[in-house]
């Protein structure tokens, strides 16, 4: 008689694969057909299955969307964490395996080079990953709206939390010169749940953290984009390698 344990453990492992089956093919429709156009009947189809078949593993289009931004924000955040040395029980439940980076840059590193290999690191994967990409920072989707404390929301909030942190480390040691000129009250509020012992930190580090990112962001999302290819046919490494060099002088790191 077969064990039950065992039943459960194999339609568990079945389920599992099926769905990172389904996730893959509905990555593969939103790099044909965007965002805006992907649909459980489509990716069914892609998969060989009946679009009823899909409701055993998703709900709705929904609950699809969200499964795929909560997988790209926790991938993003592993590379980020995994380019500050973080060891893999500190990262997701994955399989333990170091993603790879441009470069690694421990908690025994000076600060400047660990705000550049988590700069390196956002680059690199949103690079690598210009579907998934568009999926967390490009145009909204019409009718999506991620669930209120949901999965997205810790993922994206670990994203924040790894960019955060080697900022914050330059704080604690005196070497992060704050900006004058911003609103730090007014700034500080939208980042403040994705850092840690944010009760800890003045408004104007938050705000510095917070335009920090986006001068980054602003150069990766340019050339994820496309905007620059007309510029810089070969990429843009070495131009988003000067700005982290600016900014890293603007932080006094260097």
């Amino acid at each position: 008689m077969p064990d039950p344990q065992t039943t459960a453990s194999r339609r568990e492992r079945l389920r599992t694969q099926t769905l990172q089956e389904l996730k893959a093919a509905s990555l593969a429709e939103v790099r044909e057909r965007g965002a805006v156009g992907l649909s459980l009947r489509s990716v069914a189809r892609r998969l060989g299955m009946s679009p009823a078949g899909l409701y055993r593993y998703v709900d709705s289009r929904e609950q699809l969307l969200t499964l795929l931004i909560a997988d790209g924000y926790h991938d993003l955040a592993d590379h980020l964490l995994a380019a500050l040395g973080t060891p893999p029980a500190e990262r997701t439940a994955g399989d333990g395996a170091t993603p790879e980076v441009p470069v690694i840059a421990g908690p025994d590193d000076d600060v400047a080079e660990r705000i550049r290999a988590v700069a390196l690191a956002y680059r690199a994967w949103s690079v690598a990953h210009p579907n998934v990409f568009g999926l967390l920072f490009g145009d909204p989707i019409p009718g999506y709206h991620a669930p209120p404390g949901g999965p997205t929301v810790e993922a994206m909030n670990r994203v924040g939390r790894a960019l955060a942190q080697p900022l914050i480390e330059a704080w604690h040691q005196g070497r992060l010169r704050l900006h004058p000129a911003l609103d730090a009250e007014e700034l500080a509020g939208p980042l403040a749940p994705m850092v840690p012992v944010t009760a800890e930190l003045p408004p104007a580090v938050l705000a510095r953290l917070l335009l920090s990112w986006g001068r980054l962001h602003g150069q990766v999302s340019l050339e994820v984009f496309g905007h620059h290819h007309w510029l810089l046919p070969e990429g843009c490494e070495e131009l988003f390698r000067a700005d982290v060099e600016v900014t890293l002088r603007d932080l006094g790191v260097t």
